[in-house]
Protein backbone atom coordinates (compact mmCIF):
# COMPACT_ATOMS: atom_id res chain seq x y z
CA UNK A 1 0.00 0.00 0.00
CA UNK A 2 1.57 3.22 -1.15
CA UNK A 3 -1.29 5.34 -1.49
CA UNK A 4 -1.18 8.83 -0.50
CA UNK A 5 -4.32 11.51 0.75
CA UNK A 6 -3.46 15.13 0.50
CA UNK A 7 -6.35 17.52 1.66
CA UNK A 8 -6.09 20.88 0.40
CA UNK A 9 -7.20 23.40 3.16
CA UNK A 10 -5.31 26.44 2.45
CA UNK A 11 -8.00 28.23 0.49
CA UNK A 12 -9.24 31.68 1.66
CA UNK A 13 -13.35 31.15 1.05
CA UNK A 14 -13.38 34.14 -1.13
CA UNK A 15 -17.01 33.57 -1.64
CA UNK A 16 -17.70 32.46 1.88
CA UNK A 17 -19.37 35.02 3.76
CA UNK A 18 -17.40 34.69 7.01
CA UNK A 19 -14.76 35.91 9.12
CA UNK A 20 -13.19 32.53 8.77
CA UNK A 21 -12.35 30.16 5.76
CA UNK A 22 -14.85 27.44 5.51
CA UNK A 23 -12.29 24.21 5.93
CA UNK A 24 -11.77 25.56 9.07
CA UNK A 25 -15.87 26.19 10.53
CA UNK A 26 -17.02 23.79 12.96
CA UNK A 27 -19.18 20.72 12.14
CA UNK A 28 -20.19 18.60 14.63
CA UNK A 29 -17.77 20.01 17.47
CA UNK A 30 -14.68 19.81 15.01
CA UNK A 31 -13.06 21.84 11.84
CA UNK A 32 -14.29 20.51 8.62
CA UNK A 33 -10.52 19.41 7.65
CA UNK A 34 -10.70 17.00 10.71
CA UNK A 35 -13.53 14.73 9.36
CA UNK A 36 -11.48 14.40 6.17
CA UNK A 37 -8.28 13.50 8.06
CA UNK A 38 -10.14 11.16 10.49
CA UNK A 39 -12.03 9.16 7.37
CA UNK A 40 -8.76 8.93 5.53
CA UNK A 41 -6.85 7.30 8.40
CA UNK A 42 -10.11 5.21 9.31
CA UNK A 43 -9.93 3.68 6.11
CA UNK A 44 -6.28 2.45 5.93
CA UNK A 45 -5.74 2.86 2.48
CA UNK A 46 -3.43 5.43 2.75
CA UNK A 47 0.37 5.50 3.74
CA UNK A 48 -0.07 8.99 4.76
CA UNK A 49 -2.12 11.95 4.84
CA UNK A 50 -1.09 15.04 3.62
CA UNK A 51 -2.38 18.63 5.04
CA UNK A 52 -2.08 21.27 2.99
CA UNK A 53 -2.75 24.13 4.90
CA UNK A 54 -2.00 27.99 4.60
CA UNK A 55 -0.08 28.58 7.99
CA UNK A 56 0.86 25.06 9.24
CA UNK A 57 1.05 27.29 12.70
CA UNK A 58 -2.53 27.65 12.45
CA UNK A 59 -3.38 23.48 13.27
CA UNK A 60 -3.35 23.46 17.19
CA UNK A 61 -4.16 19.61 17.32
CA UNK A 62 -1.75 17.21 17.34
CA UNK A 63 -2.50 14.42 14.86
CA UNK A 64 -0.64 11.06 14.42
CA UNK A 65 2.49 10.70 12.69
CA UNK A 66 0.42 9.41 9.45
CA UNK A 67 -0.54 13.08 9.37
CA UNK A 68 2.05 15.11 7.45
CA UNK A 69 1.20 19.62 7.64
CA UNK A 70 2.65 21.33 5.02
CA UNK A 71 2.29 24.71 4.13
CA UNK A 72 0.74 25.39 0.71
CA UNK A 73 0.29 28.07 -2.00
CA UNK A 74 -1.34 30.96 -2.70
CA UNK A 75 -4.34 29.48 -5.23
CA UNK A 76 -5.79 25.79 -5.22
CA UNK A 77 -3.26 24.31 -8.16
CA UNK A 78 -0.35 25.73 -6.23
CA UNK A 79 -0.85 23.56 -2.96
CA UNK A 80 -1.57 20.60 -5.01
CA UNK A 81 1.42 21.26 -6.54
CA UNK A 82 3.09 21.55 -3.54
CA UNK A 83 1.31 18.62 -2.20
CA UNK A 84 2.40 16.42 -5.21
CA UNK A 85 6.44 17.44 -4.86
CA UNK A 86 6.36 16.88 -1.53
CA UNK A 87 4.94 13.06 -1.32
CA UNK A 88 7.22 12.24 -4.67
CA UNK A 89 9.89 11.39 -2.54
CA UNK A 90 8.33 8.51 -1.30
CA UNK A 91 7.27 7.28 -4.96
CA UNK A 92 3.22 6.57 -4.69
CA UNK A 93 1.34 4.33 -6.42
CA UNK A 94 -2.04 6.34 -5.99
CA UNK A 95 -2.54 10.20 -5.00
CA UNK A 96 -5.87 10.96 -4.10
CA UNK A 97 -6.81 14.47 -3.96
CA UNK A 98 -9.43 15.72 -1.90
CA UNK A 99 -10.90 19.89 -0.95
CA UNK A 100 -11.23 19.77 2.83
CA UNK A 101 -14.13 22.02 2.87
CA UNK A 102 -16.66 18.85 1.40
CA UNK A 103 -15.69 16.50 4.48
CA UNK A 104 -19.16 14.35 3.48
CA UNK A 105 -17.29 11.80 1.72
CA UNK A 106 -18.22 7.84 2.76
CA UNK A 107 -15.29 5.14 3.52
CA UNK A 108 -17.06 2.89 0.41
CA UNK A 109 -16.32 5.57 -1.76
CA UNK A 110 -12.66 5.60 -0.47
CA UNK A 111 -12.30 1.70 -0.96
CA UNK A 112 -13.81 2.17 -4.43
CA UNK A 113 -11.50 4.78 -5.80
CA UNK A 114 -8.38 3.03 -4.58
CA UNK A 115 -10.22 0.01 -5.86
CA UNK A 116 -10.39 0.91 -9.40
CA UNK A 117 -7.06 2.53 -9.11
CA UNK A 118 -5.88 -0.79 -8.54
CA UNK A 119 -7.65 -2.07 -11.60
CA UNK A 120 -7.24 0.02 -14.35
CA UNK A 121 -3.76 0.94 -14.24
CA UNK A 122 -2.35 3.63 -16.40
CA UNK A 123 1.52 3.02 -17.12
CA UNK A 124 2.62 -0.10 -17.74
CA UNK A 125 4.93 -2.02 -15.31
CA UNK A 126 3.74 -0.81 -11.94
CA UNK A 127 2.13 -2.92 -9.72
Amino acid sequence: MNNYFIILASGQSKRFNSNSPKQYIIYKNKPLFEHSIEKALSSKLFKKVILVVQNKKQIKNKFSKSVVIINGGKERSDSSLIGLRYIKKFKPTNVLIHDAARPDFSLKLLVNMVKSLKKNKIYKGRK
